[in-house]
């Protein structure tokens, strides 16, 4: 009797451990991505100062203007997924867990994959650099959102199905060894029985985004002279 109580106790302990680890690992990701994004933003703001100047400096040449305005406008189109692009990188294939339901470690939402693992699994690969993102073919970029409605994954209102593929463009070292980091999304899914194939690439393509965004609230500061 003493050793079922035991083991009872052991598997309550478990099965708490993993559903406290999954929510908590989801806030310190939240927690590191927007450390990430306010650097990132920090350093943005100082390429756009450093570019302004360059601007100005090459005003009195027209051909010089022409080429750099060219190449801003080419790189904030791959930033709002405007163009498909391709290099080398990372696809990652996640299934629901092979567990049953009536395992002692969890009931049946512990074994699927949900929304907030998705979120999480991106926000890994912004923080580790990763350039382009996508999932199941729907391209992450400003403004995207994964989210879950009636059971169903949706990505930019789009309903995607099992299994759930990423791709992301990046460093394919530090890519696979953010998302194997310990403690991190894929170490606890594995621990729980989920797929997981992190496959590296020589090159991968990510399509466009299917709906460019449009902005109806948000408008440009512009300074009159």
């Amino acid at each position: 009797m003493g050793g079922l109580l035991g083991v009872q106790i052991h598997t309550q302990k478990l099965r708490g451990a993993s559903k406290v680890g999954r929510q908590t690992g989801a806030l310190v990701t939240m927690l590191t991505a927007t450390q990430v994004q306010l650097e990132g933003q920090s350093k943005e703001i100082e390429r756009l100062r450093a570019r302004l100047a360059e601007y100005e400096k090459q005003a009195a040449g027209e051909k010089g203007m022409v080429k750099l305005m060219s190449e801003e406008l080419r790189s904030s189109r791959i930033a709002l997924g405007l163009f498909p692009v391709k290099g080398p990188g990372i696809e990652l294939e996640l299934r629901d867990s092979t567990m049953r339901v009536g395992s002692d470690i969890g009931g049946q939402a512990d074994f699927v994959v949900h929304d907030f693992d998705l979120v999480q699994v991106a926000n890994e690969l912004w923080a580790a650099g990763a350039e382009a993102i996508s999932l199941n073919r729907q391209r992450l970029a400003a403004g995207s959102a994964i989210t879950c409605s009636a059971r169903l994954i949706q990505v930019n209102n789009v309903t995607i199905p099992s299994p759930f593929v990423f791709l992301a463009i990046g460093d394919r070292d530090k890519l696979i060894s953010a998302l194997n980091i310990r403690d991190g999304v894929l170490d606890r899914l594995r621990v729980m029985e989920f797929h997981v194939k992190l496959t590296p690439k020589e090159e991968i393509v990510i399509p466009p985004i299917a709906v460019a965004p449009k902005y109806e609230y948000a408008q440009p500061v512009i300074k009159e002279e």
